[in-house]
């Protein structure tokens, strides 16, 4: 049996093997011994798994005395924003996000609808450690509310953030796939409210992902194909929690879920000049978007909770990562495929232009991505084997495993916090350069 994968980012593990009821019901109680208040907010994507992992949520809260409110199937972002719209002491989003369905998880929020960020998830680690629990007696035992409407105040937030008469007035086709998870609760409503006409893919929860969790290009054939169908102006994509958005251009071409945030930050930026915010990992083409708008670009570790803790340290109002998590602060602070449709939308009808004209205006880079298993393997002896292999670098990064900066481009290489491998990533101007670097790295035993 395998153990499961223990970060910020949440704790996974695969059903029938690492993720085992018993610990993850102690996960939650020790979650729960950390948090002060009576209400805890409790929703999670659409993978067969959620009943199990809910009923051991709702007991641990319970016991724990807290009222849990059960948001049922909704994106991740929706828990944060809740636990704020209900002034909840935390939130519970039981997803593996984008993980294959026969993975679960549990992702923990604080007070200020957030991830836990390190500290804080620590302090989770000790009370499950000593079996440190809350024990509340028969009188004073919690209970399981369902919120009647958790989609409404999302969706209305994702619409006041964006021009939505200049939205209505483009009349915008699209093409959405909801990947069979929580999308397919929240982007019908949005597109609905911003008036554009919506072609739906994927969309029935009751069965297993129909294609892969994560939305790269290479698992989007069947969006681009309806794409050129419907005559789709764009294509939207998501992952099981809806958290992140990847892009289809007019053509049925898939641009890249890198292309997201950079195409959001180029359009925020140019209404409203802020510090911009991303992970080691996202393309230098934001470095092309800082310089051009005059903001600084501040660069963090790989994960949601370090990227909102520098947005928030600096007074960010946008940011993200690469994977296609845009982090639009006046909607929800933290990764949001809702946030990003609305403002895709919004840019596309200010332009006045197709989406792959918008994708023209922001420098392209090649990224070449690749994963290795970490079994058997020693992250700390490989990296110092990967900087002798490489060329010598302009500079370099240990804030999170190893990047290495070149003149033309770069390659970061570092163990995932949401599974057991080593993820490699190299950008250059052309993919043989790209491709190169990684299988540099890959050769490397």
């Amino acid at each position: 049996m395998s153990k499961p994968i223990i970060s910020v980012a949440g704790i996974r593990g695969i059903v029938g093997d690492s993720l085992v009821p018993e610990e993850f019901l102690r996960y939650a109680l020790a979650y729960a011994a950390q948090c002060k208040g009576h209400q805890i907010v409790v929703g999670g994507d659409s993978r067969l798994s959620r009943h199990m992992v809910r009923r051991l949520v709702f007991a641990a809260l319970e016991s724990s005395g807290f009222e849990a409110v059960d948001l049922g199937v909704c994106p991740t972002p929706t828990v944060g924003l809740m636990v704020g719209e209900l002034g909840a002491a935390g939130g519970i989003a039981i997803t593996a996000s984008h993980n294959p369905a026969e993975w679960n998880a549990l992702k923990f929020f604080s007070s200020e609808g957030v991830f836990l960020n390190q500290e804080e998830f620590d302090r989770v680690m000790r009370a499950y450690e000593a079996s440190d629990f809350r024990r509340a007696s028969f009188a004073e035992l919690g209970r399981v509310l369902t919120h009647p409407d958790p989609i409404g105040p999302h969706v209305e937030r994702a619409v006041g953030a964006v021009n939505q008469t200049k939205i209505r007035l483009r009349k915008l086709r699209a093409a959405v796939d909801c990947c069979n998870g929580a999308g397919a609760v929240i982007l019908p409503r949005l597109c609905k409210s911003l008036g554009i006409d919506a072609e739906f893919i994927f969309t029935d929860m009751s069965v297993p992902f129909e294609r892969p969790a994560e939305p790269l290009p290479e698992n989007l054939g069947t969006l681009c194909r309806t794409v050129q169908a419907v005559g789709a102006d764009v294509g939207f994509a998501v992952d099981p929690d809806a958290d992140r958005l990847a892009l289809v251009d007019e053509t049925g071409r898939a641009i890249g879920e890198e292309r997201t945030l950079t195409l959001v930050a180029n359009h925020y930026l140019a209404k409203e000049k802020t510090p911009l915010v991303a992970n080691l990992s996202t393309t230098r083409a934001l470095d092309d978007v800082a310089r051009a708008h005059g903001v600084p670009l501040y660069r963090t570790k790989i994960g949601e909770a370090h990227v909102v803790a520098e947005m928030k340290r600096v007074g960010s109002r946008i940011g993200g990562e690469g994977n296609g998590g845009v982090i639009a602060p006046r909607i929800h602070l933290g990764r949001d495929a809702a946030a990003g449709v609305a403002l895709i939308c919004e840019a596309l009808a200010e332009g006045k232009c197709s989406l792959s004209a918008l994708n023209a205006k922001v420098p392209d880079y090649m990224i070449v991505k690749a994963k290795v298993s970490i079994e058997g393997r020693s992250v700390a002896e490989m990296l110092p084997k990967i900087e002798r292999a490489l060329p010598t670098p302009k500079s370099k990064s240990t804030l999170d495993g190893l990047k290495l900066d070149y003149e033309s481009g770069w390659v970061h290489v570092r163990p995932s916090g949401t599974e057991p491998i080593i993820r490699i990533f190299a950008e250059a101007p052309t993919e043989a350069q790209a491709r190169e670097w990684v299988e540099t790295v890959l050769a490397i035993p």
